[in-house]
């Protein structure tokens, strides 16, 4: 009785564990297996040479220094101020627009289901000019921040995630 006891524990205990099928954690999307907090080499390592590589410069908020990069469909937003080391390069924010580059699951093109199935349907709905935006919000202890989704026409035209640095 104990054995069979434990061993239900043991099921409700996996089943309890497992993420909702489907469900992306809107803090951990990874373009080409890089995200937020990649640094700048593992994302240069994983997108090639970028088309603008821009000039660190001061930012106000913490202090830091900040730089954009842009490479063909994709741009990142990088901080150096809360890296280990205060000098490292950490992805904050990126914005994709080419189908090249698949997103945790979706790109580019993919109509609105696509992105309901991957990440769920506890989103925020705005709408501005005819692009409505789909935002997932991060769970405060990973963020915070967003990752937005904007449709046109019912297909994704943009993706963005980014934490909310100041």
């Amino acid at each position: 009785m104990k054995i069979l006891n434990f061993s239900l524990f043991l099921v409700l205990a996996i089943v309890a564990s497992v993420p909702v099928l489907g469900q992306v954690n809107p803090a951990k999307v990874k373009v080409r297996g890089v995200g937020l907090n990649s640094t700048y080499a593992q994302v240069v390592k994983a997108l090639g040479r970028p088309v603008k590589d821009g000039k660190p410069t001061e930012e106000g908020c913490i202090g830091a220094h900040e730089k954009n990069v842009e490479f063909a469909g994709a741009s990142f937003y990088f901080m150096d101020g809360d890296s280990k080391n205060g000098k490292t390069f950490e992805a904050k924010a990126f914005d994709v627009t080419s189908a090249k580059y698949v997103v945790s699951g979706v790109k580019v093109g993919d109509a609105e289901a696509v992105v309901r199935r991957v990440f769920g349907r506890k989103y925020t709905v705005k709408t501005d000019d005819g692009v409505k935006s789909w935002s997932y919000e991060m769970d405060p202890h990973l963020g915070p921040g967003w990752t937005t989704f904007e449709f046109k026409n019912g297909k994704i035209v943009k993706i963005s995630s980014s934490y909310h640095v100041c």
